[in-house]
């Protein structure tokens, strides 16, 4: 298997090289191509000119002469934003424009340019190849040689700052999630995890069934693909969860497929709060997206019974779920009560059910409504001033503000607040509609800035919980899943991750939601038996995979996220559904 970097997080630096300015032939060049694969993971590739020959890495990006064009490889998509209307154009600016959008700074932007091309000041690390003057702040390879081109750029101090070498594996990596997917699909639904790549002991026997969450969170991310195999796997996960629903509405966690046996518990024997939301969701949207209304009539009234039992759970009538600890997909997780998580998908049931019934030609004004308290609470609430939380947290308990809020709240309490960042949580937030422009950005500042998708995106949880720490629970060591930096502690989940890269693209950081997608394969490729396992979840400092193998969550996810940016697919979570799509009934 191939060795990896030990940090293999977003690009450090670029590099641009004027092929002209090389002009020999390719056999002298190999050796320069051995040293820009040793720094190739962690730096942005660009060409100017002509793509170079055999003797050189593929890059990232090409830019024509003039630099009034870059082109994105390996599709040669011309990127939109550029050149900008009334702006001038040129190499320099053309790379700054790319540096911006990859939050490279410029002083990480290296040029490897022919001496009869300007050289421009606005870049700082400049290598100049042939006869002509050359700059103070240019370094002269006095012939076009390797030689003398990898001794000027040592001389800029790009060599040495990076290993590893990974070519361009966006496509390899969708390819082999489809691959996943299918070893997911079972006769009654989507299972978690590919039961013939898991050796499965008494513990973890219960992967063998199909699972609310899981299955219904596989369907939504795979509709982009219309793919018929998947849209009945979809289907049959929906129809068995209906068909165990309890007379009171609960839907089970999962059903064991080799009997159909429902469990309607997680850890502990405590309800799973999410996995009614979730199929609720999930039988609405596969109805809507298929446009099949005689479907939409099957699961309404499911679908009314778990709203109903969910409602239930708003005990004191404030619009907010009071969720259990330990009741959501962190099972062993100290989060409980109002829980951000839990209250956005909440809020999208009820949008979800209004818009079904709307559709089946009945009044879901009423669910509507609630819809809106359910916002409205959770931005009152989630995203506080400090003063609201010094409010919260009591002021005799000793407790102290950490300021104006950069992202919503993991929860809140009665007698107190969950100030660390649900990842997850937040990027379903920013990705339903939820938070407007300015909590958009300052959610990116945050989660950007503390490095949450790096070794590889992303960490689930920042920062994890350490022992001794108020939060913290002797239970975490429980199969030592919650340790610092392991599983809900942490981890790092490439399902998420993919939710960060359609959040990046969302935000317009287009160029930077590439990157991502590309650290975001490799996470996909590393496994425990062999490459492209698609992991569960890896470790939160060395990136190395700890969960099962071929989990069909992992897959759906980087399949939607590479979808987005090259199919044109929806970024957005949860688009608003058209009643009049089930104005008809289909096959």
């Amino acid at each position: 298997m191939t060795s990896y970097a030990a940090d293999q997080g977003s690009p450090r630096h670029i590099l641009a090289i004027d092929t002209d300015a090389l002009g020999v032939t390719e056999e002298a060049w190999m050796r320069f191509g051995d040293r820009l694969a040793t720094i190739r993971l962690a730096t942005v590739l660009v060409y100017v000119g002509e793509p170079a020959f055999a003797g050189l890495p593929e890059p990232d990006y090409l830019i024509d002469v003039a630099g009034e064009s870059i082109s994105r490889l390996p599709a040669g998509e011309t990127i939109d934003e550029w050149p900008q209307p009334g702006r001038p154009t040129g190499i320099a600016l053309a790379l700054a424009h790319l540096a911006e959008g990859l939050l490279v700074p410029m002083s990480e932007v290296y040029a490897v340019l022919g001496a009869n091309r300007t050289i421009p000041s606005e870049l700082e690390r400049v290598v100049v190849v042939g006869d002509g003057p050359v700059p103070d702040h240019a370094v002269r390879a006095a012939a076009p040689d390797e030689d003398a081109v990898i001794a000027a750029l040592e001389e800029t101090q790009l060599f040495g700052r990076a290993t590893a070498t990974a070519p361009d594996i966006c496509d390899t990596a969708f390819d082999a999630a489809l691959d996943t997917l299918r070893r997911n699909v079972t006769p009654i639904g989507f299972s978690a995890a590919s039961l013939a790549d898991n050796p499965l002991n008494a513990h973890d026997a219960n992967y063998a069934s199909v699972w609310a969450r899981d299955g219904v969170i596989t369907g939504l991310w795979t509709l982009c693909l219309d793919d018929p195999q998947f849209i009945d796997a979809f289907r049959n996960t929906i129809r068995v969860l209906a068909r165990h629903q309890a007379p009171s509405g609960q839907i089970p966690s999962n059903v064991r497929i080799a009997e159909e046996q429902p469990d309607y518990s997680g850890i502990g024997g405590i309800a799973s709060i999410d996995s009614v939301i979730w199929f609720v969701i999930g039988a609405v949207r596969l109805a809507f997206h298929t446009r099949d209304r005689e479907f939409a009539e099957e699961i309404s009234g499911p679908v009314e019974r778990a709203m109903s039992w969910l409602a239930a759970h708003d005990a004191n009538n404030d619009a907010l779920l009071e969720i259990p600890e330990s009741s959501d997909w962190m099972d062993i997780f100290p989060r409980s009560y109002n829980v951000l998580y839990d209250e956005v998908l909440w809020w999208q049931a009820c949008l979800d059910t209004a818009s079904l019934l709307d559709g089946l030609g009945r009044d879901g004004a009423s669910w509507r409504s609630n819809a809106g308290a359910v916002r409205k609470a959770i931005l009152d609430q989630f995203w506080p001033s400090g003063e609201q939380l010094m409010e919260i947290a009591g002021t005799q308990s000793g407790r102290f503000s950490p300021g104006e809020a950069y992202y919503l709240l993991s929860q809140i309490t009665p007698f107190d607040y969950g100030w660390r960042c649900d990842v997850y949580a937040n990027l379903l937030a920013g990705l339903s509609g939820l938070l407007d422009e300015r909590k958009l950005d300052r959610l990116f500042t945050f989660l950007w800035g503390v490095g949450v998708n790096s070794p590889l995106p992303v960490a689930c949880l920042y920062p994890p919980i350490t022992s001794g720490a108020d939060d913290w629970k002797d239970y975490f060591l429980v199969n030592f899943l919650n340790i610092p930096d392991h599983y809900h502690n942490g981890g790092i989940w490439p399902f998420i991750g993919g939710l960060w890269v359609r959040f990046l693209f969302e935000i317009g950081r287009v160029e930077l939601a590439h990157r991502e997608l590309a650290d975001l394969a490799e996470a996909c490729r590393r496994g425990l038996y062999g490459e492209w396992e698609f992991n569960e979840w890896l470790h939160g400092r060395t990136g190395r995979p700890m969960g099962k193998a071929h989990q069909a969550w992992s897959a759906a996810s980087y399949v939607h996220a590479y979808s987005v940016l090259h199919r044109e697919a929806e970024p957005k979570v949860f688009p608003a559904l058209d009643p009049n799509a089930l104005a008809a009934v289909t096959a």
